[in-house]
């Protein structure tokens, strides 16, 4: 069996071969730590900076069950939310913040269960193919962390009784349409169901689906 795995293309590129329909976000996840080792990234010399700057970064359901040892609402509290018109954002870093999890030096303090979002970045030029599944990735884990999210502000009793229906309301709506809600480990969900047709939800373009079933199928990618 092929492993899923990260070189670089003739156009010198970050890009994938070895993907699969079995493959899983775990599966992608392993392909890019397995890719930084052989290719570390030049830090210590970079004018970026990443984890030290003033970004926003989502939320991702199975890191957030990892961080608080399965138990979300021990966390939501102090994630950061921002709330608007018929929308609702989880995120773990928002705008002017700096991350909690990092220390002094500006290091990772849970590096091994860190969301998606910071696992798939590279800062290097990467293919069509990684940029695809790198946002749609990222969307669909943030997605299923709204519906959590959602959850524990349900149970808490000191939500107002009048929120408690738009709340359950758009639960359910994100329910209905995510493919990781529920799960504890990227193990359990394969990347081609968070590669779909609902731009509202996964940021992903039909004309990008299209692509990505074509490489996919004809086992090019």
């Amino acid at each position: 069996m092929v492993k899923l795995k990260l070189i670089f293309n003739k156009e010198n590129e970050v890009d994938l071969v070895g993907l699969t329909p079995g493959s899983t976000v775990q599966d992608f996840f392993d392909a890019v730590d397995a890719f930084l080792t052989e290719n570390p990234l030049p830090c210590n010399i970079c004018k970026q900076h990443c984890c030290k700057g003033r970004f926003k970064i989502n939320m991702d359901s199975v890191s957030a069950k990892k961080i608080a040892k399965g138990k979300v609402e021990r966390i939501v509290s102090k994630l950061f939310v921002d709330v608007g018109n018929n929308k609702l954002e989880v995120f773990l870093v928002a705008g002017h913040k700096k991350c909690r999890h990092l220390d002094g030096l500006a290091r990772c303090l849970v590096y091994k269960d860190r969301p998606a979002s910071c696992r798939t970045y590279i800062c290097l030029s990467q293919s069509l193919g990684y940029r695809i599944l790198d946002s749609a990735i990222v969307a669909e884990m943030h997605h299923a962390m709204r519906a959590e999210y959602l959850v524990t502000v349900i149970k808490d009793p000191a939500t107002p009784a009048a929120a408690i229906e738009p709340a359950t309301a758009l639960l359910q709506e994100i329910i209905s349409t995510s493919v990781a809600y529920n799960c504890s480990s990227y193990n359990e969900i394969l990347i081609k169901d968070c590669v779909r047709s609902d731009y509202a939800h996964s940021n992903i373009s039909p004309e990008e689906v299209n692509y990505f079933h074509q490489i996919i199928n004809s086992a090019e990618f």
